[in-house]
């Protein structure tokens, strides 16, 4: 079964029980330092991280660096409702960037895509 890190405060309500109606596991990090050492943690269960690249603490390019650290074929989504982020997250090591606001079949599709590469 997937299992998705989460680092997200804006759709933390939102984001992870959509995903859950479609039988995906998730764990939810408040900021980047929590990200960091959860996919520490649990990285063996991790399959995608589903990373927002404004958070507090750290911000998402310090830590898709630094997940990318511990494990080069960690796979991450970017997120951010700022289209600039977009190269800059692909830059740092995401494999894939979803504007907000996105849907959760946006979502699905952008999971679908990542899981099939």
């Amino acid at each position: 079964m997937l299992c998705t890190l989460y680092s997200l405060l804006c759709n933390l309500f939102v984001t992870p029980s959509a995903l859950e109606d479609y039988n995906y596991k998730t764990l939810v990090a408040n900021d980047g330092i929590e990200a960091i050492a959860l996919y520490a943690q649990y990285q063996e269960q991790i399959s995608i991280v589903l990373q927002d690249m404004l958070m507090p603490n750290m911000d998402g390019f310090t830590t898709i660096r630094t997940m990318k650290a511990l494990n080069p074929q960690v796979k991450i989504i970017a997120s951010s409702g700022l289209p600039a982020n977009q190269q800059k997250a692909i830059a740092v090591g995401a494999v894939k960037f979803i504007s907000k606001p996105y849907t959760a079949i946006d979502l699905l599709h952008t999971l679908s895509d990542v899981i099939g590469s």
